[in-house]
């Protein structure tokens, strides 16, 4: 497959090239690594949401497909500037040759205004906002540098599965300040002999981090780390060491990784082999189910073996009704209150930004 960033730096990236300077120069050394199943899922997401005639996604798949476009109608409500002119979908835009992004949605309103959406599949979020996000704010530079006249461009997040959506706005001198941030990052990543500092942010998604000589030093200072001592550590210590533990695991996952892709391709390590996958199966139509189980179920049998969408019956809903997302929302929150159950989990620790 043709590699269309043509292994330049990726606005996709930028915040990781912030957190190592030294990363983009160390990756491009590296083969480019085989997707996990998060990537596919978010890939296959990705190609239904550019075209959804394309491609038949799982149920997991189109619940979060489904929640991506509730969330991206209630973008629309909130900035309110009507129906787009003109939409970009899947565009990558160059900044001259240095570096690109591919963008997931631009919508186009006049000559002056743009609206920027990415969409994140996954279940854990970015941990930051719209404004914060240094991969919209270079996909905000990036839309000014292909589409100068634009005066006013919005940015926001969708990750449904992790977190409300957010929305930032650049106005022209705010565009002028991200481009100065910007390229301070990419020149600082491609200056000689830039440093590398490994961190959570900048190893997970780095193809290096398996032949990272700072990586593997921070592997092997915490492995010096009494597990007997863990108790009497402070609380800085802890924080110290959970950092530390962030990128060890980066680390170890990066080995598993290859090692997998060894077996495959049909080496020996020893101590490890491959098993078969596990096979998943599921019904893609209800309806066509009903008539080739009517000799032995009955409809409320098929029903109460289903499991109900939100996010498909709360755009069905909006559609049936003519109500904006928002309030067809709120609607069918009350009148399905007598079956609707919420859930809380543990509490789970993350990072603080």
């Amino acid at each position: 497959m043709t590699d269309e960033r043509k292994d330049k730096m990726s606005g996709s990236a930028m915040a990781s090239y912030h957190a190592c300077a030294g990363k983009y120069q160390l990756e491009i050394t590296c083969p480019p690594s085989e997707s996990g199943a998060a990537a596919v899922m978010g890939n296959r997401i990705h190609q239904y949401m550019q075209d959804p005639m394309s491609i038949i996604l799982t149920d997991e798949e189109q619940e979060i497909a489904d929640r991506c476009q509730v969330e991206y109608e209630e973008i629309r409500e909130a900035i309110n500037l009507g129906d787009p002119d003109s939409t970009t979908l899947e565009k990558r835009l160059w900044y001259g040759d240095q570096w690109s992004g591919q963008i997931d949605r631009i919508d186009h309103f006049g000559d002056e205004t743009a609206l920027v959406v990415d969409w994140k599949t996954g279940r854990v979020g970015t941990g930051n906002s719209a404004a914060e996000n240094l991969q919209l704010r270079s996909y905000a530079v990036l839309v000014k540098k292909n589409l100068p006249n634009l005066k006013r461009i919005l940015v926001a997040i969708v990750q449904p599965m992790a977190a409300k959506f957010t929305i930032a706005e650049y106005n022209e001198d705010d565009l002028i300040k991200a481009n100065e941030q910007i390229q301070f990052i990419v020149r600082a990543a491609l200056a000689p002999n830039a440093p590398r500092t490994p961190s959570p942010d900048a190893c997970k998604y780095c193809r290096a981090k398996s032949i990272c000589p700072e990586a593997g030093g921070v592997v092997g200072s915490l492995a010096k780390v009494s597990t007997d001592s863990v108790p009497s550590l402070t609380n800085e210590k802890i924080s110290e060491y959970l950092e530390m533990a962030d990128v060890v695991e980066v680390f170890i996952e990066s080995i598993r990784e290859e090692a997998k892709r060894r077996l495959v391709e049909g080496h020996q390590i020893v101590g490890r082999k491959l098993t078969s996958g596990r096979t998943s199966r599921s019904v893609d139509s209800v309806n066509g189910l009903v008539p080739l189980l009517a000799d032995h179920l009955s409809t409320d049998d098929i029903l109460a073996c289903c499991k109900v969408s939100l996010p498909q019956l709360e755009k069905t809903f909006a559609a049936k009704t003519d109500m904006a997302t928002k309030d067809a929302k709120a609607a069918l929150e009350k009148a399905i209150s007598e079956v609707l159950v919420s859930k809380t989990s543990a509490p789970i620790m993350v990072r603080a930004k």
